[in-house]
């Protein structure tokens, strides 16, 4: 049988503008392990000014800061997420958890008779259904604007 399933992609967006979506949050949680904007964006195949562009953009649209930013020097620069960076991280964490667990359920309610078991087996949890991510524009899978 087909390897069918629902799917979906979140963001945040400032009127119809997009700001925040897995991408951002991605970037930002490799910059917490990494401790580095620069090597973040290297990980993800991203230039850095384009990561650059992307937090400050966010930035500017929430209206704080979601990096702590250590200047260079002898013991060398480096970012961290701020405190108000790791509670926005976490909470669009928790909200795409919670729409993948809803969507879930909604698929096998719907399509349960039509599918059978697979959407059963959705519900339970037995697939990571919902984090699929459609290719973005420049044709990455899981590339996001946002």
């Amino acid at each position: 049988m087909a390897d069918v399933r629902p799917a979906h992609r979140i963001w945040l967006q400032d009127g119809t503008t997009p700001i925040f979506g897995s991408g951002v949050r991605e970037l930002l949680l490799r910059t917490e392990a990494t401790g580095s904007l620069h090597r973040a964006a290297a990980e993800m195949d991203m230039a850095y000014s384009k990561a650059w562009t992307i937090v400050r953009r966010a930035e500017e649209h929430l209206g704080i800061s979601l990096l702590a930013r250590r200047v260079g020097g002898a013991g060398g620069g480096g970012s961290t997420l701020s405190e108000p960076g790791r509670r926005i991280v976490d909470a669009f964490g928790a909200l795409t958890d919670e729409v993948d667990a809803q969507l879930a359920a909604l698929y096998a309610r719907h399509f349960g008779d039509v599918l059978g078991s697979r959407a059963q087996d959705l519900e339970r949890g037995g697939s990571d259904a919902a984090r699929v991510d459609p290719p973005s524009r420049s044709g990455r899978p899981g590339a996001t604007q946002g």
